[in-house]
């Protein structure tokens, strides 16, 4: 009952297997059938538990999953009662405008802060003595937004740039 499918342009060979076939398997292999049944639920619920939480959950044979950050910022209370806000004080096309202009800058600022811990990643290992000195002196936040705005800093050799043709 298992199927065999290969990838096009000479990809390998995936095999797979449905719910039945597990099933099967398990009656054929498992001796102790209420032991595999309470690990079964234990994988169930703490993977339920992974993804509520928004963490990357694993599931064998299937692969890993989370809930997209977009989800997981229009299931906050805040967002909740705005959308709520606007349900109730908006027509039914300015409804639709404000979720997809809410959707675009929810995406926009997860998007920026992607960016942000990215660069201050690369700041940090770059300047760990640095870093260190910094939070031990003016605090954490302090020492990652300094690192992240002085990532990129060249001193400029010239300091009077002519920008137009003003006199």
């Amino acid at each position: 009952m298992e199927d065999s499918f290969k990838f096009p342009n000479g990809g390998y060979d995936v095999v797979i297997c449905r719910k039945q076939d597990i099933l099967n398997c398990i009656d054929k292999n498992i001796i102790d059938k209420d032991i595999a049944l309470a690990i079964i639920e234990h994988c169930e619920f703490e993977a339920a538990n992974f993804l509520r939480e928004g963490r990357w959950t694993g599931i064998p044979f299937i692969g890993n999953i989370r809930t997209p950050k977009t989800v997981q910022m229009l299931k906050t209370s805040e967002q909740q009662a705005l959308i709520q806000e606007a349900k109730e004080q908006l027509g039914k096309e300015k409804y639709i405008m404000f979720r997809k202009t809410l959707n675009k800058e929810n995406a926009k600022h997860i998007s920026q802060e992607r960016y942000y811990r990215y660069i201050t990643s690369i700041a940090v290992n770059n300047n760990k003595k640095l870093f260190r000195k910094l939070c031990n002196t003016k605090g954490e936040v302090y020492a990652r937004l300094f690192l992240y705005c002085s990532h990129e800093v060249v001193a400029v050799s010239n300091e009077y740039v002519k920008i137009g043709d003003y006199e």
